[in-house]
């Protein structure tokens, strides 16, 4: 008896579990304009007076919050923005700016719609800036990333190892 039930208890257990995640589900709900739609089946059932339509969504997407911890300034580990370009008839010149300054710069095509831009983070880059993609004359972004860098300065690592 104990044989069976311990053998059917690991047949059980070592079966693969084929289920999403409820954090996946809940974010992927959250993504899916899923709550607006509850809202609205809130509204109908409890009777609101107005009943108020959700203007469309900006074609833009929305800005990428991004956090970079920098432990020695000299040897940074570099952010790399990557993606394709859609509609390009001509080459064009895709740039990165760090706060309206320019860091960097990538060509793309028609035959090559793919852009890789890397952003060094720099001892004067401690604090949040706004990290933009756009393309040659465009001010509409391409991707927008809220950046974060945190780091400490060459003089406080330096008196840091002066004190121990």
């Amino acid at each position: 008896m104990f044989c069976i039930v311990f053998g059917v208890g690991y047949m059980i257990s070592s079966r693969r579990v084929k289920l999403i995640p409820v954090e996946l589900q809940a974010f992927y709900f959250l993504r899916t304009k899923g709550m607006s739609k509850v809202r609205m089946m809130l509204d109908q059932l409890f009777g609101s007076k107005k009943h108020v339509i959700d203007p469309p969504s900006e074609t833009s997407s929305p800005s990428v919050v991004q956090e970079i911890s920098v432990e020695d300034f000299k040897n940074p580990i570099p952010l790399t923005v990557s993606e394709a370009v859609k509609g390009i008839q001509k080459e064009t010149c895709v740039m990165l700016f760090l706060d309206e300054q320019p860091r960097g710069e990538d060509f793309v095509s028609p035959q090559r719609p793919r852009y890789r831009l890397t952003y060094v983070p720099l001892q004067d880059d401690v604090g949040r800036h706004l990290l933009t993609v756009r393309l040659d004359g465009s001010t509409e972004p391409l991707v927008s990333v809220d950046l974060l860098v945190q780091g400490r300065s060459a003089e406080v690592g330096d008196s840091i190892t002066r004190v121990n």
